[in-house]
């Protein structure tokens, strides 16, 4: 390369851009099919990648609707409120009315100890006190290091026994408070004593804080009690104000004593907002098969992977998958799609989506348009079936995958080639310069011997002049 510089010096023909301009002529042609090349795999992995991302969004929506509680919404109502709020688990509630009549809310229990003068410095006994809730029994030792009102309600907060401690200042003294943390009956306290001066009854060391059902010196100021209620005239009682399992999938969240009306109906917006979400992921998926296939007929041009066969099976299988009949339902008054007011617009493939229809199916034949859609009897319903489709092609061994490793690993022999090309031009390079400085060399010789010859015969002719003038 050094010896570029000098090109030309001898015949001022060749030169270093000389060279370039030959090398460039070269590499041209193939640089411009390689970036052709490239730019084509690379758009086509681009392509490749949304396709990928339009089916896995459309797979959300089918997933909620291959199962059967996808198309089984329900919504639950409370004629008041302020008595009871309800939840429901549309996986196993069913439609229902149910009339609540609550007589008591469960709450937990408190108590309450004696007044002390301080609560840092006024001891109270050195033993042990044993809480039980729940039939859960924990041991708090008392002793030099906590032997006050304050050291006590540490303890037993660190203890996790089931209950809270904490000191009330009621301006005449401290009260130590225990409080559930828990309600109902189940979850009362009891402390028995094991006090540190032999007597664990009376009302002096630990004693003090006696409350078994037999030595009672702590006072109850809230009693343990359970939800008492009334659904549809049957009595129930809990521990909580969160009533479970009384009526499966459906939960009531008791507020005050009163009654309320609670209604649990289908809610057909809500299942009818699933389904279009689907339509909507689908034709979202038509757009992306049309951008990168379709064919433009102003432009004469047709889509990146117009032709290609996975992008072709992928339409084919959703094809077929939502026009199946699944299994044991040939004679349902509910076969199909488009029973349910969801068809294909032919001119374009999108899916048209008729929410009345949809409603009107979902009311009369609730069960026929679960089975149409979802699993049934181990047995896929067109929900599942477009899921699995999908998941076919979104395998890491799948189509897609494939393609896209294909074109990665073109991408990397593109390199390659381009890699190949730049140790040929340079050595076409260097091929050049030793040719063209041979060249050079020579031309300059004649150049060189050209002009001895013409100073020799200047010479001599002045020779010749004078010799004939004599």
């Amino acid at each position: 390369m050094a010896g570029i510089s000098s090109l030309g010096a001898g015949s001022g023909i060749f030169s270093a851009d000389l060279v370039d301009q030959l090398v460039n002529a070269e590499r041209r042609p193939v640089e411009l099919r390689l970036n052709r090349r490239e730019s084509e795999a690379q758009t086509k992995i681009s392509a490749f990648g949304a396709l990928k991302g339009a089916l896995e969004a459309l797979k959300k929506p089918l997933e909620t609707l291959s199962a059967p509680e996808g198309l089984k919404a329900l919504t639950a109502s409370s004629s008041n409120e302020s008595v009871a709020t309800v939840n429901v688990d549309p996986s196993v509630a069913s439609r229902g009315s149910y009339s609540v009549n609550v007589t008591q809310l469960a709450q937990a229990q408190s108590l309450a100890s004696g007044t002390f003068a301080d609560k840092d410095t006024t001891t109270i006994g050195t033993g042990t006190l044993t809480f039980t809730v729940n039939g859960v029994s924990t041991d708090v030792t008392v002793d030099g290091s906590n032997n006050t009102l304050q050291g006590l309600a540490d303890s037993i907060n660190d203890a996790n026994a089931g209950l809270s401690a904490g000191i009330v200042d009621t301006g005449s003294g401290f009260r130590l408070v225990l409080s559930s943390d828990e309600s109902g009956l189940d979850n009362a306290i009891q402390v028995s004593v094991a006090d540190g001066d032999g007597n664990n009854t009376d009302a002096s060391g630990l004693s003090q804080f006696a409350f078994d059902g037999t030595t009672s010196n702590l006072t109850e100021t809230v009693a343990a009690k359970d939800a008492l209620l009334e659904v549809n005239g049957i009595s129930v009682s809990r521990s909580s104000n969160t009533v479970e399992d009384v009526v499966q999938g459906v939960t009531f969240d008791v507020k005050s004593v009163g009654t309320s009306t609670v209604k649990v109906e289908r809610d057909p917006d809500e299942v009818a907002g699933r389904v279009q979400e689907f339509v909507d992921k689908y034709n979202a998926l038509q757009d992306i098969i049309d951008k990168a296939s379709g064919y433009n007929a102003d432009t004469g041009v047709g889509g990146i992977l117009s032709g290609d066969s996975t992008i072709r099976n992928i339409e084919r299988d959703l094809r077929s998958a939502l026009t199946t009949v699944p299994a044991g339902m040939e004679n349902s008054t509910v076969r199909t799609l488009a029973d349910l007011g969801i068809k294909t617009e032919p001119s374009s493939g999108k899916l048209e989506f008729d929410a009345a229809v949809f409603k009107e199916k979902l009311e009369a034949n609730p069960e026929a348009v679960t089975a149409l859609f979802s699993e049934q009897n181990g047995v896929d319903g067109i929900a599942g079936k477009i899921e699995a489709t999908i998941e076919s092609y979104l395998a890491s061994d799948g189509a897609i995958s494939g393609r896209t490793k294909g074109l990665n690993n073109a991408l990397d022999q593109i390199q390659e080639q381009r890699d190949r090309l730049e140790l040929r031009m340079e050595t076409y390079r260097e091929r050049l310069v030793a040719q063209f400085s041979a060249a050079d060399s020579l031309i300059a010789q004649l150049n060189n011997t050209g002009n001895y010859v013409s100073q020799q015969l200047a010479a001599i002719a002045p020779k010749q002049s004078s010799g004939s003038q004599q």
